[in-house]
């Protein structure tokens, strides 16, 4: 290679896996994306210029991938400001929010780079399918489970997440996860790439019918799982709520702070027959004290005794045997918690608070001092799955960005939750790419446990997902929706659930083992 194509194809990688998420979502081109920079890692013989072409590419990809999330709004807490204030606190913002932006896609880049020099030492002078293993072995284990790691575990631009829209396909995450998923792209990917990289022979031949072999099973493993899906045996209808309201005033809200908005909206889910109905996070002006302890931060007035809810709620739902998920800020033992609250017309059934608390705004990760722009109000994380039983359900909670974190949820199954259920407000970003990553998230976490996922978030997308991850209903973004599906409590386990990110264990023993092998002494390459 020139160094001009080497440049060329390295960005290239970069690119076209940047593509394959939002914003622009083109996801066929994650099955395609790593080609060309795995054709640098072969043919370049510097060690040190391979690992800065990896990161490049990397960089690049992050770049792409990781832009959404600058549009965060600001996070105040509960802290009073002047125009003076507010104006230099949203300056310091968008300096703060763009240097993370970068900072993070540099430190991705080196797990690039370390994967592009590793999979030259892994696959140089070894057969095309010990390099294709190994390869995509390193893939799952270092630009992806590491990187996870060390960024706050958020599953963030996995390739697993490009299979979202591939019913069949993402059957696969009920096995092994999004890692297995992940681990899938790489492998066509590293396939095609040896087709292409390697002299004309019958290697060549049987690495494009490995990449088509790969395709075509996870098909059709995937599509007789859709075709063994039973019709819901116990069927229970569940309504997620939408109420898109760009500005408020003090009035909008009910005494006990709720969006008054919202009752209308209950009622009709009532009547039409839901069971289980879910509203968003961010609708609640103040907290409710689930024990009468109070918050040191938040002000007296805005903090709404636990009875007030009941005895609304009761009134709202009358002689209903449903079930009402809230999700609110809540006071307990003197901390604040973002919580998902579950009522019946007897009280309180349960809650749960969030345990995966964002960094930089609802949480101050350690070491990283007061960088992050926020108010005095910092929420204190839940602790273990927290079910919520009741009305035959066993539901299980998590919020939000929460979404993004696989092990906590196949946690609350492994528990014993048998349907659930989710609120947020993807509406503090403004860039629309991250309600639809996050909206592809929730349909692999559905596969991943083989549970029902009720989703209601404030501006959308909001969903009620089988335990296939089909959308049965979907809301579009900033439009007021209440929809109506039908969930089925499961008690089934699948093997992901049982069995946890093996697909993860068993790539660090495929690295080790071909880092241990003396390589041969012959090179097949063109």
């Amino acid at each position: 290679m020139t160094r001009r194509v080497e440049v060329l194809s390295t960005l290239g990688s970069g690119v076209l896996l940047g593509c394959a998420f939002p914003p622009l979502d083109v996801k066929g081109l994650a099955w395609i994306g790593l080609v060309p920079l795995w054709g640098v890692t072969q043919a370049v013989a510097s060690g040190k210029r391979v690992f800065s072409l990896g990161a490049a590419a990397g960089f690049v990809y992050f770049l792409i991938t990781l832009y959404p999330l600058v549009s965060a709004h600001s996070w105040t807490g509960w802290a009073a400001e002047t125009p003076t204030e507010l104006s230099s606190r949203l300056t310091r913002q968008w300096w703060f929010l763009h240097g993370i932006w970068v900072l993070f896609a540099a430190w991705g880049a080196l797990f690039w780079g370390a994967w592009a020099l590793g999979a030259r030492r892994i696959a140089r002078s070894r057969r095309w399918w010990v390099a294709m293993g190994a390869g995509t072995a390193l893939w799952v284990l270092v630009p992806e489970w590491a990187r996870v790691q060390t960024t706050f575990g958020f599953t963030w631009a996995l390739l697993g997440h490009a299979t979202a829209d591939w019913p069949a396909v993402r059957q696969g995450a009920a096995v092994g996860g999004v890692w297995l998923l992940t681990a899938l792209v790489a492998a066509v990917n590293l396939c095609l790439a040896e087709s292409l990289w390697r002299g004309p022979g019958r290697e060549r031949r049987a690495s494009l019918g490995a990449a088509v072999t790969l395709l075509a099973f996870s098909w059709a493993a995937g599509a007789n799982a859709l075709r063994a899906a039973s019709p819901p045996a116990d069927r229970v209808k569940a309504a997620v709520l939408q109420r898109t309201k760009p500005t408020y005033r003090t009035g909008d809200f009910l005494p006990i702070g709720l969006d008054q908005g919202y009752v209308p909206m209950v009622r009709q889910a009532l009547e039409a027959g839901a069971r289980l109905i879910a509203l968003p996070e961010s609708i609640v002006l103040g907290a409710v004290t689930l024990d009468a302890s109070a918050s040191a931060v938040k002000p007296p007035e805005r903090q709404i005794a636990r009875a007030a809810w009941d005895a609304a709620v009761r009134d709202v739902l009358g002689a209903s045997g449903a079930v009402v998920v809230v999700g609110m800020d809540t006071v307990e033992h003197g901390q604040d918690h973002n919580t998902l609250v579950a009522w019946t017309r007897e009280g309180v059934a349960g809650w749960y608070h969030k345990r995966g608390l964002v960094p930089f705004s609802e949480t101050m990760p350690p070491g990283w001092g007061a960088l992050a722009v926020r108010g005095v109000s910092q929420y204190a994380p839940g602790q273990g799955s927290q079910l919520i039983r009741t009305r035959g359900l066993v539901l299980g909670g998590f919020i939000c960005q929460e979404v993004l974190l696989p092990d906590l949820v196949r946690r609350s199954v492994r528990d014993g939750a048998t349907v659930l259920v989710t609120g947020g407000n993807d509406g503090v970003f403004e860039h629309p790419a991250v309600a639809r990553v996050h909206a592809d998230a929730a349909q692999l976490r559905a596969v991943e446990t083989r549970r029902a996922v009720v989703r209601a978030m404030k501006t959308g997308i909001s969903a009620v997902i089988d335990p296939w991850g089909r959308e049965q209903v979907r809301s579009r973004s900033a439009e007021p929706a209440v929809l109506v599906g039908t969930v089925q409590p499961r008690q089934d386990r699948s093997p992901y659930v049982r069995f946890g990110n093996w697909v993860v264990g068993v790539s660090a023993l495929l690295v080790a083992a071909a880092l241990a092998r003396r390589p041969s002494s012959r090179r097949s390459r063109a």
